[in-house]
């Protein structure tokens, strides 16, 4: 689990300070990333319910929050709650106990909100809870947390350690965030220093604005940030001491649950153990699944409609062993950032890869990460292995795949893949070959798209409603396990293409409309290549002698003839207009489109250039049979096969002068 901050005392609990704990390092701007990944104390996911002797319920979930040993969030360890209310500035509010002093336990159950129309817990802030959002007092958090805490020094075995006099020390200030000196320790920025330091009005409210906008910005940070305790420079998290004691009394709780849990076996566990022997009616909560809020339980049967007869609870039956087992493996799945991939708002998948040997230990799958990675030279260079990263694939292991979401507040398993992880590196490389296509903003390089782009680009940008979503699950499947793309994909593409050509795009917009169009040709790549076989590359791409690809071709050449004769892309550039019915009847446009490109051609200043166009033209309507001439109609795969040769054609040459008017940029089109 991520620690974001030291809370650094002295032996007797003074506070030195509060240090940003920060581990890995960033890849887009190559500077630390707060958060260290640290061994923390986790609470045990079951409990005996208040008031009863032996009914089991989930520790967790519901919106109720547990406590950990050692480390917390403000609301835990600083009793304050930083409130996040969206588009608002963030609030600072001490927690105050609840009326007659008596703190009462939330009791955590399977149901959260959203499943009867409420508000679920994942559209809320991530910084906050559905506790909070009803206005439940939160004061059991900060409560918890010092039960906890005070266990560990006043045990006999610990209590005269300097941490525990440190941490002593700590309880008895009651330190809030609400102090001055307490927040001060952040380093936050200050409007009025910020505003003071500068000379022109219009510089003090430049000033003023900004350090007023980091503020919130770190502030809504620290809300949902994690801390832990360093004594005299010793991190308390990785005292053996502290360590030791945690261990004990997590098996205690362990123990004491398994004492009621009752007798019987599962399918799963081979073990011997006395979990393994134990039934569970109650299952582990699961954070970070999409849907799920921040806690969602790994199956649940508290529903009579969810309950197989006479089996009650134990519908699903499972030991205690393998609960905890399957928890947290796939809590870790969801942490690893080589073992999941977000597909969307609404869906994740999660893989892994396991020798068939018994007893064999995962094997590493760093392909997979790289579903939503850009960057085409790293992708395809990991495949290549020219940097030695990439190790020998293991043909034999067995790949797993799972999409998951919640959309009823318990895991819902949208789909589940089996193959051979040799077979899976081959099909996330002929994947990744088909969506690597020309950088129009960098001759020479190559880009692919990421998943989540390819499924967007399907629909109208900026859509509110966005991808659906078994548009991400269908590109991943086609990914990893090279499952044809349906055809309704290449006919969304081309649809969504014509529709973006006619509307044109504003200057500031031309990077989305790029990125879009490539993702767009992506898939139509991705069709041709799944369902046919077919590729189409640069390799490909001068020896094309189809006719719709021709037509594509011819477009884009014009269309740089276009701009090269006006100096700069217009509304009326033959894509703009004409992309439409060029890529569906092309008999009826070229024609005409021919004529004006002979007058353009003799209106670019560039003669050099001007001869290069007339000649490129020249060769790719002399590739049409004399016969054949423009095709009268294109059907919709030919359609396709127009797109990417568009594309290709569109795509900067090295050759090409390097002036704004090399490349189409599409403004508003007012006509």
């Amino acid at each position: 689990m991520p620690v974001h901050y030291f809370i650094d005392l002295t032996g007797e609990g003074e506070i030195l300070g509060i240090t940003p704990a920060h581990g890995s390092t960033s890849k887009k701007t190559g500077e630390p990333e707060l958060g260290k990944v640290m061994n923390c104390p986790a609470y045990f996911p079951l409990k005996i319910k208040n008031g009863t002797k032996d009914e089991i319920q989930a520790a967790a979930g519901g919106g109720v929050s547990v406590a950990e040993a050692g480390h917390g969030d403000v609301r835990e360890i600083f009793c304050t709650e930083i409130k996040t209310p969206q588009g608002k500035p963030p609030k600072i509010a001490v927690i105050a106990p609840p009326a007659g002093g008596k703190v009462e336990l939330p009791e955590a159950g399977d149901q959260v909100a959203g499943e009867d129309g409420e508000v679920d817990s994942s559209d809320q802030d991530a910084n906050t809870d559905l506790e909070t959002g009803k206005g439940k007092n939160q004061y059991y958090r900060h409560d918890g947390w010092l039960k906890q805490i005070r266990v560990f020094i006043e045990d006999e075995n610990y209590r005269d350690l300097e941490v525990s006099t440190a941490l002593k020390g700590f309880i008895g200030a009651k330190h809030r965030l609400s102090n001055p000196v307490i927040l001060g320790h952040f380093a936050l920025p200050n409007a009025e220093k910020a505003e003071a330091n500068a000379s022109t009005s219009e510089e003090k409210k430049k000033a003023k604005d900004a350090a007023t906008k980091g503020y919130n910005s770190q502030l809504k940070q620290i809300a949902g940030a994690r801390f832990t305790f360093r004594i005299n420079g010793q991190v308390l998290l990785k005292m053996p001491e502290f360590q030791k004691w945690w261990a004990s009394a997590f098996a205690q709780e362990r123990s004491r649950i398994l004492d009621v849990l009752p007798k019987g076996e599962d399918g799963f566990s081979s073990r011997d153990d006395e979990g393994s022997k134990r039934l569970t009616p109650v299952f582990p909560h699961i954070p970070s699944v999409p849907g799920g809020g921040t806690y969602c339980p790994l199956a649940s049967f508290d529903k009579a409609a969810t309950q197989s007869f006479g089996l009650g609870k134990h519908t699903l039956s499972m030991s205690l062993t393998t609960t905890e087992r399957a928890a947290a493996a796939l809590k870790w799945l969801l942490k690893d950032d080589r073992s999941h991939c977000r597909l969307g708002e609404k869906l994740i998948a999660v893989f892994w890869a396991v020798p068939p040997a018994n007893g064999a230990k995962p094997c590493t799958h760093d392909f997979a990460a790289l579903m939503n990675e850009p960057d085409a030279l790293q992708v395809l260079d990991f495949f290549r292995n020219i940097h030695g990263h990439a190790a020998t694939v293991p043909n034999t292991a067995h790949f797993y795949c799972a999409i998951l979401s919640s959309p009823k507040s318990r895991i819902t398993v949208r789909s589940w893949h089996v193959e051979t992880l040799g077979r899976v590196n081959e099909c996330a490389k002929a994947y990744f070959d088909a969506i690597s296509l020309p950088d129009v903003f960098q001759p020479g390089q190559k880009k692919t798209s990421p998943l989540g782009d390819m499924a967007a680009a399907i629909v109208p940008p900026k859509s509110n409603a966005g991808p659906t979503p078994p548009a991400y699950s269908t590109l991943l499947r086609t990914a990893l396990f090279g499952t044809p793309l349906p055809h309704s994909y290449l006919e969304s593409a081309l649809s969504r293409q014509s529709l973006e050509f006619a509307k044109g795009c504003a200057e500031k917009d031309r990077a989305e409309f790029e990125s879009r169009l490539r993702a767009r040709t992506a898939l139509i790549k991705l069709h041709f290549k799944t369902n046919k076989d077919i590729t189409m590359n640069e390799q490909t791409h001068e020896n094309q002698n189809h006719p719709a690809y021709l037509c594509g071709r011819v477009l884009a050449l014009m269309d740089k003839i276009h701009n090269a004769a006006h100096g700069k892309s217009t509304a009326s550039s033959p894509a703009g207009r004409y992309y439409g019915s060029a890529s569906s009847t092309p008999a009826l446009v070229f024609p005409r489109l021919c004529k004006l490109a002979r007058i353009h051609l003799e209106k670019i200043e560039n003669k050099g250039w001007a001869y290069n166009l007339d000649r490129d033209l020249t060769g790719l309507v002399a590739k049409f049979s004399a016969q054949a001439s423009w095709p009268r109609t294109l059907s919709l795969e030919d359609q396709g096969r127009f797109a990417i040769g568009f594309y290709y054609e569109r795509a900067p040459k090295s050759d090409e002068p390097t002036t704004n008017n090399s490349q189409t940029k599409h403004d508003s089109n007012q006509s």
